[in-house]
Order: structure tokens, then sequence, then C-alpha cells
């Protein structure tokens, strides 16, 4: 049998397999990977996203929701995004970010967000500053970039970046309220600590990230992840 053939019949199995089994599969895959860049990751994080991107629905009703936003959130520090930009047809970056960005809210939304879990959602907005800055001016219908968007002029994005500081200055405020804390973050934090009142003056959780959960947990309901390719 060559090699080919076998990966595609390992494909093949992956993408038959139900979302949990290939989270667990992921995980396991990705915990003895040194760089998760080797040919089982690899394989593993094709067959999730495959998953996701037949059924984009399926997210929602993930009976560990906690695994699969840590599984998809692990994707984007990968080299995966770099090595495949587009996948069946999808942008990588972009569905990986609104797909763990929706769990991970979805998590504090039903107040089954566990302290060991800030951290990783941290990490998340602050991997993907460029990509909460893109979906809070495309999704949102208020954003004032809109205007500029529609009448075709050059948009500044300083201000959707500032945003995403400031969420990511907000969630590390959480995390040390709740004591959630950890030491590696604090690099992050000192970066953004002296602009604290800038940043957080206009609310960016209640303003931005509210709004963009609940535009994609609608797109989701609707079995539709098209909404990533801006």
């Amino acid at each position: 049998m060559s090699f080919p053939l076998y990966r595609n019949i390992k494909q093949i199995i992956l993408t038959t397999m139900n979302i949990d089994e290939i989270v667990n599969t992921c995980l396991s895959n990705m915990k003895a990977s040194e760089d998760f860049n080797d040919s089982d990751t690899v394989l593993s994080i094709k067959g999730l996203l495959s998953c996701i991107i037949e059924n984009p629905s399926i997210v929602l009703r993930s009976s560990n929701e906690e695994r699969l936003s840590i599984a998809i959130s692990n994707i984007l520090v990968s080299e995966f995004p770099s090595n495949y930009p587009i996948f069946n047809g999808t942008n990588v970056r972009n569905l990986v970010f609104a797909c763990s960005f929706y769990l991970f809210m979805h998590q504090l939304d039903r107040g089954k967000f566990y302290g060991r879990m800030w951290p990783a959602f941290i990490c998340l907005i602050h991997y993907g500053r460029s990509e909460f800055a893109k979906f809070i001016i495309d999704k949102n219908p208020f954003a004032p970039e809109k205007i500029a968007k529609l009448t075709g002029q050059s948009i500044d994005s300083q201000r959707s970046i500032k945003a995403a500081k400031g969420l990511e200055l907000n969630l590390m405020l959480a995390a040390k309220d709740k004591d959630s804390w950890c030491d590696e973050l604090s690099i992050w934090y000192d970066e953004l600590f002296d602009d604290k009142d800038e940043l957080l003056a206009s609310d960016p959780f209640r303003k931005e990230a509210l709004p963009l959960y609940e535009i994609i947990t609608n797109y989701l309901k609707d079995n539709d992840v098209s909404f990533v390719n801006i």
C-alpha cells in the first residue's frame, strides 16, 4: 500500500468519526507532538476542520466544549494556518478564531467557564487580534468603519485593534480577579496595562465581544461558515 493511499484512508476514517472522537484524537496527537507539525497531528487537524466545515452547527452540539475549544484554539498557534491558509475553500485562521471564540464565550455564557480556561482564552485573543479586529468591522452593522468600507475608502484599523487589545486586557484583569492567573501572561499584561484607561474606555467586552458572539452563534445555527471568508 502506498503512503498517499494510506493517508487517504486515515482521512476517511477521521471524517467519519463523531466530533468528540475527532477532538480526542486531535488532542492526543497534539499532546504527543513537539510542534503540532507532525503528520498524525496535521491529519487530525484536517479531520477536525473538515468536520466543522462540512457541518458547522456541530460546534453547537459538542458534549465537551472545553476540550473542543482547546483543540481548535491550539490550531491558531501552530504552523497549520501558515501551511494551509485555505483549507476546503475556507480561511483557516478566521474559521479557527471564530469557532474558538464562540466556544469560550458560550462557556462563559453558561457559567461553565473554569479557571484553567482563562489563559487559553487570553492566548486566543492575543494571537487572534487581527481576526477579532476584522470580524468586528465586517460583521457588526454598527461598526463606524462600515461607512468607509461601503464607500470604498481605506479603512483605519486602529480602533478595532485597540478594541482587541482592550478585550485581551479585560480578560487578563478578570483572570487576576478570579485567581486564575499564570505568570507566563505577565509580559503581555505589562505591554497593555499602561494604556489601561484608554483600552477599556469603550468597554470592548460589552460593545464588541458580546455582539460578535451573537453574530457567530447565528451563523453556526444556520450551519454556515462562509462568513469567515472575509
